[in-house]
């Protein structure tokens, strides 16, 4: 009499090898050193805010190339460097960004050919500002303006041009009026209103200065929202001489999302060419 036949299980397979203590811990220890070397980045980038003094200025934004011949129209400040007193600060949200402004900033006023000039306002190395505007008579058009702000070494600019176009000093206008203006890059716009509030004196340290007051007020949308009020004492050649300014931004960055712009300065002319 046969027996039955048992059914054999297979074998179970060999538990795979467990990897050497070292490797784990040399893992471990290159994830520790990118974590670490992060951290560091991020701490040294939030920082990093470089003055730009006169001369660095002169050189970095005042085209080398011929004069312009002749008298040219205004209204318009003769072409130079201008030093302003400074306070105030800009803040990000994210990863604590907060830069203090230097004591002296400056602004450069440069020819660009034909009616063309440029107010360039460096800050910072890494925020930088120009006013393009168009002086043919009677008063200055600004017709396009740009700002770059750099973070973590990575650049982001905005470059607007404007039509209508505005108008600088809003010449010949009583106090209260107003002038609507709009500016473009792409989808994103720059909605201002210019409004002439009044003639006013400013003290300088170098005296008193005849000005005229104007408020320009920005809402933007695009890849930045939110605002700005600047309030400008205006020489009669367009030269700020004071500027008080509040920028509240929600601002769309490629590197790190959307994040939060405050900007709250003030700026007083001591020094001309």
């Amino acid at each position: 009499m046969s027996r039955p036949a048992v059914a054999r299980t297979a074998p179970a397979p060999p538990a795979p090898p467990r990897p050497p203590r070292r490797r784990l811990l040399r893992a471990a220890l290159a994830l520790a050193l990118v974590v670490a070397g992060a951290d560091l980045f991020l701490l040294w980038g939030r920082g990093l805010a470089t003055p730009v003094g006169a001369g660095e200025a002169a050189a970095s934004y005042l085209p080398g190339g011929p004069a312009p011949a002749g008298d040219l129209p205004g209204p318009r400040p003769p072409a130079g460097v201008y030093r302003y007193r400074t306070s105030g600060y800009e803040r990000v949200d994210r990863f604590g960004i907060d830069r203090a402004y230097p004591a002296e900033t400056v602004r450069v006023i440069s020819w660009r050919g034909g009616c063309r000039w440029r107010e360039t306002v460096p800050i910072f190395t890494q925020h930088v500002e120009t006013y393009d505007f168009c002086a043919g008579g009677g008063d200055a058009d600004d017709f396009a303006s740009s700002t770059s702000l750099t973070y973590f070494l990575v650049p982001g600019v905005q470059r607007f041009a404007c039509a209508p176009v505005g108008r600088r000093l809003l010449t010949g206008q009583p106090p209260g009026s107003s002038r609507s203006w709009r500016c473009v890059q792409g989808t994103s716009v720059s909605a201002n209103t210019t409004v002439y509030v009044g003639p006013e004196t400013v003290q300088t340290p170098a005296g008193p200065v005849a000005t005229r007051h104007l408020r320009l007020l920005t809402t933007l949308s695009g890849q930045s929202s939110g605002g700005a009020v600047r309030d400008l004492w205006l020489d009669r050649d367009g030269l700020v001489v004071k500027e008080e300014r509040e920028v509240s931004l929600k601002v769309r960055s490629g590197f790190v999302g959307l994040l939060t712009y405050d900007e709250r300065a003030s700026f007083l002319l001591t020094g001309r060419p």
